[in-house]
């Protein structure tokens, strides 16, 4: 909590507060000891609150990092995956066994393998001028499926 949002409770609490007491004998006025009182209640709640949502922003902030890293995968990792798509590139396509193996070999998740399968495709038969032939060949491999 910021000193900006203790005016603004401040703020609030004194827009409930006409100016007088339950008496009716002018405003209240707290005394020294009433408002350390309420500066020492006031910090200890920010305090509290900090720390019950530290945790939270914690991993609030490694989200955001693991987001800003995102994009590269590590040299060994795609090496591995390079590896495997080389020694298949007549049919590109991993079976759900072969991806349990690619998974364990490089921590990846199976939506990473997945993707980096998608992407590559894209990518090798693009470049290689190949996405008509491969595309027959893909059709022609699905009808006898």
């Amino acid at each position: 909590m910021s000193d900006d949002d203790d005016e603004q409770v401040d703020s609030d609490v004194n827009q409930f507060d006409d100016g007088n007491d339950s008496m009716g004998f002018g405003p209240l006025i707290p005394t020294e000891t009433e408002r350390s009182l309420m500066e020492r209640v006031r910090q200890e709640l920010k305090h509290d609150l900090k720390n019950g949502y530290k945790d939270k922003i914690a991993d609030i902030r490694e989200e955001i990092l693991r987001k800003r890293r995102a994009g590269k995968l590590p040299g060994d990792t795609t090496s591995v995956l390079k590896a495997w798509w080389q020694s298949h590139s007549k049919w590109p396509y991993p079976t759900e066994e072969d991806k349990v193996k690619l998974v364990e070999e490089t921590g990846l998740q199976l939506k990473q393998i997945n993707n980096w399968f998608i992407n590559q495709r894209k990518r090798n038969w693009n470049t290689n001028g190949n996405a008509s032939s491969s595309s027959t060949a893909l059709k022609s491999k699905r009808k006898r499926s």
